[in-house]
This record gives structure tokens, C-alpha cells and sequence, in this order.
């Protein structure tokens, strides 16, 4: 992981994290690997929680070498995030929609204004937007495993029945009747929608899959 994300009272030319907190990070300052730096913007999503002896249980029971084990350990204080937004490589990133994320510690403070926020915090030199007040960042290296979870809301029909109910997939050989309910699958307004089934965006992503470093 990169940077430990725990951010503290104190300035860096305003609120946030001290300044030489900031500065010393490699991950933060103007560094050769400060590059491959992905900052993470939100606020501690409340909505789920991690169980510590859960955690605890499964780095006795595996060890440190799985990666996910690794970045689940309670020394590191692991919880979850509602991410807005990123920075990388110099620009920033809008989610469409924003997602869930494992993250470290409470995340440094972002002040919101843009007189105050200051490079390190938000890796982007041009700033013509701010920042809500209670949005916090998290820094981590771009092959830093991790854990997110998208949450989709909606009526059975669609998140469930109609990306779910197909000849494939219905093990009880046409017992639903129809083919397996042809009612609702294929109907293209809901099979086949980038966002639930198949997004090519995360499924196979050659610069994801198969990371050396992570």
C-alpha cells in the first residue's frame, strides 16, 4: 500500500495532514515513484462494516502471502469508502457512479477551497473545481490490491431476474416454462447491460489481470 492515508490536524498551506507528513511520503512528494500514485476521493462509507476478527481469523489461518489478506490487516486499519472521484497521472477522474473501495485509516483531510488545497493532496497542478467539506483522500500505488464493491439498487426484475434467467443458466432443464422465462430474458433494455453483466471495463483488463507488482 502506499500511502498509510491517515490524515491528522495541521496544514499543508491549510487544512489536513502537517506539511512534512505530506512531504516525506514518497508516494505524495516529488518523487521518481510518486508517479504511479492513485489518490482516492470520498468519505467512509457507513452503510457496511468490516468484522475485525474476521480479519484477524483469516491472516492467522493464511498467512500474509495472499495480497488481499495483506491489505486486510488490522494494523492497518481497513474499512470501507464511498469513492467519488481520482487523480492519476495528473488528471482527475469523475465516477459515473460512485463505488465502494477498501481503504486504510480515515484519509487525509481535503480543504474546499482552492486557494488551500495543495498539490500533494490532489495530484492535479490546474484546479477549477472544489471540494465538498467532509471529503477526505486516500493515496495508494497503482498496483495496490484491492476490494471494491458496486452497489446496484432497483426492482428484481432488473438487477436479478432478467441479467440472471436464461436457458444457460437454468439448471432445471425448462421447468420454469417458456425456455426459462422468455418473458424476461432478452429483452435488451435489460440482458446485456454494460453496467451489471459483462463490463468490459473491469472483466479482463490486460493491465489489471495478471499485475507482477500487486
Amino acid at each position: 500500500m502506499a500511502g498509510n492515508g491517515n490524515g491528522s490536524e495541521g496544514g499543508d498551506g491549510g487544512e489536513g495532514a502537517p506539511k512534512s507528513t505530506l512531504l516525506s511520503d514518497p508516494f505524495l512528494g516529488e518523487t521518481l515513484i510518486a508517479n504511479a500514485t492513485v489518490r482516492l476521493f470520498g468519505r467512509i462509507f457507513a452503510g457496511l462494516s468490516l468484522n475485525p476478527r474476521e480479519l484477524q481469523a483469516a491472516r492467522d489461518s493464511t498467512g500474509s502471502q495472499n495480497p488481499l489478506v495483506t491489505q486486510l490487516n488490522p494494523s492497518k486499519d481497513p474499512q470501507l469508502a464511498r469513492i467519488y472521484g481520482f487523480s492519476y497521472l495528473g488528471n482527475y477522474y469523475k465516477l459515473a457512479a460512485p463505488t465502494v473501495l477498501l481503504v486504510h485509516g480515515p484519509g487525509f483531510e481535503v480543504p474546499p477551497t482552492i486557494e488551500k488545497i495543495g498539490l500533494s493532496i490532489v495530484g492535479v497542478e490546474f484546479k477549477d473545481e472544489t471540494f465538498a467539506a467532509d471529503v477526505r483522500m486516500w493515496a495508494y500505488d497503482d498496483i495496490d490490491f484491492s476490494v471494491r464493491i458496486d452497489i446496484t439498487s432497483g426492482w428484481l426484475t432488473d438487477i436479478l431476474l432478467a441479467p440472471e434467467m436464461s436457458d444457460a443458466n437454468n439448471v432445471t432443464g425448462g421447468l420454469c416454462g417458456n425456455g426459462g422465462g422468455s418473458g424476461l430474458v432478452g429483452r435488451s433494455s435489460m440482458v446485456g447491460r454494460s453496467s451489471l453483466v459483462g463490463r468490459s471495463s473491469l472483466v479482463g483488463r490486460s493491465s489489471m489481470a495478471g499485475s507482477q507488482g500487486g
